[in-house]
Parts: structure tokens; C-alpha cells; sequence
């Protein structure tokens, strides 16, 4: 039988590791989705669909992304460490728990809005075109509204992945609840409590992610189709 009473300290200690998951989550998010989406939009204008004349940067990003991607995260942050330290001076802590985070941010984000964009009707390119759009038009009036749904999704899902990653980062000083719930909780004798909690605490924080993405998908999709 689980008692959920918890401590004083540990109270504590479970607010803190909330406040550092979400700063995490937040500043990875804010750094990784503009970034990605931007390589995202490249790879399928410039990539797969040939939208555009293909050219060797698409491909080189594509590249990269991969190799990024392949990357076990738990080895994708000690290979950082020497990094943060040559920059910021600093081989622990927030600074390169975040260089991680956002890194591997920017590759999901970015496969994610490539396969979203791909998956658009050949037609709606066609279309653009016959009707002489420009490059900024061809974004803003026909891909941005055809994808949006599926973008929204894959933002869901990339923040998702941010979480599950998040709680990891405790191995480089990070904090937040993964640290709570593997260090404080799962290697204490009396830290069980603070354990289930910590995980419990995840569990809702992905489920509220997803239905604010569902959410708001569901009502841009009914807004196209209308």
C-alpha cells in the first residue's frame, strides 16, 4: 500500500523539481520550434516534395538531423558536456541540460513539420503556382492552412518527447521531477512516495499536453473544412 502523504521537505523538493521540468520544457520548446520548423519547412520545399529546386543544403540539414536523431540522448549529453564547458564554462546544471534538450528538439521539431508538410495534397503546389502565388503566399494561403492541423500535432508531440528527455537530464544536473523520482525517490529507503508522485506528476503533464494539442488541431481542422 502507497501512502501519498508527503513531508514538508519533500513538498518542497517536488515543487522545485516542477518549476525546473517546466523552465526546461518552456526555454527547449521556445529554442527548438522556431529552429526546427524552419529546417522542417527546407527539407520538405527544398527535399522530398521538390517544391522548389533542390539544393545541397536540404540535403546536408537532412543529413544532420539524422545523425542527431540517432544519437542515444543519454550519450547525445555527454557529448555536450565539452561543449557548454568551452562556451559557458560550465559542464553541469541547467545550461547543458538545455543545449541537449534543444538540440534534439530541433531535429524532432523539424522531421515532425517535414513529414507534415509532405503529407500535403500534391494538388494544393500545383494550384499555387497556376495561380502565380509567391513564395510568402504559397506559406501563408495554402500550406500554413492545409498543415496547420498536422503541425499542431506534431508540436504536441515534439513537447512530449521534451518531457520524456527532461527527465533524464538529472545525469548532468538538470533537476526536475525525473531527478525527484529516480535520485531522491527510487534510490532513497523512504523516497518511494516522492517516486510515484514524480511520475504520477509526468504522466498528468503529458496528458495535458496532449489534449490542449488535440484541442486546438480538432478546432483549426473544423475551421478549414468550414
Amino acid at each position: 500500500m502507497i501512502d501519498f502523504a508527503l513531508t514538508s521537505l519533500e513538498q518542497s523538493q517536488l515543487i522545485t523539481a516542477i518549476l525546473e521540468t517546466t523552465y526546461l520544457l518552456l526555454i527547449s520548446a521556445l529554442i527548438s520550434i522556431p529552429i526546427g520548423s524552419l529546417i522542417g519547412f527546407i527539407l520538405a520545399l527544398y527535399g522530398k516534395n521538390k517544391v522548389y529546386a533542390q539544393g545541397y543544403l536540404s540535403s546536408i540539414l537532412s543529413v544532420i538531423m539524422s545523425i542527431i536523431r540517432s544519437i542515444p540522448f543519454v550519450l547525445l549529453m555527454v557529448l555536450i558536456i565539452p561543449l557548454s564547458y568551452n562556451l559557458f564554462k560550465t559542464s553541469i546544471g541547467v545550461i547543458p541540460s538545455l543545449i541537449s534538450l534543444s538540440i534534439i528538439g530541433i531535429a524532432t521539431v523539424s522531421r515532425l513539420v517535414e513529414q507534415a508538410i509532405t503529407d500535403i495534397n500534391p494538388q494544393i503546389f500545383d494550384l499555387a503556382k497556376s495561380m502565380g502565388a509567391t513564395k510568402y503566399q504559397l506559406f501563408r494561403h495554402f500550406i500554413f492552412v492545409e498543415a496547420r492541423s498536422s503541425l499542431i500535432l506534431g508540436y504536441t508531440s515534439a513537447l512530449v518527447s521534451l518531457l520524456a528527455y527532461s527527465s533524464v537530464v538529472y545525469i548532468v544536473g538538470g533537476g526536475g521531477l525525473g531527478y525527484t523520482a529516480i535520485q531522491i525517490g527510487y534510490y532513497s529507503p523512504v523516497g518511494k512516495t516522492l517516486m510515484w508522485v514524480s511520475t504520477i506528476l509526468m504522466i498528468l503533464l503529458v496528458q495535458i499536453i496532449q489534449l490542449i494539442g488535440n484541442l486546438i488541431a480538432n478546432y483549426l481542422n473544423k475551421k478549414k473544412r468550414g
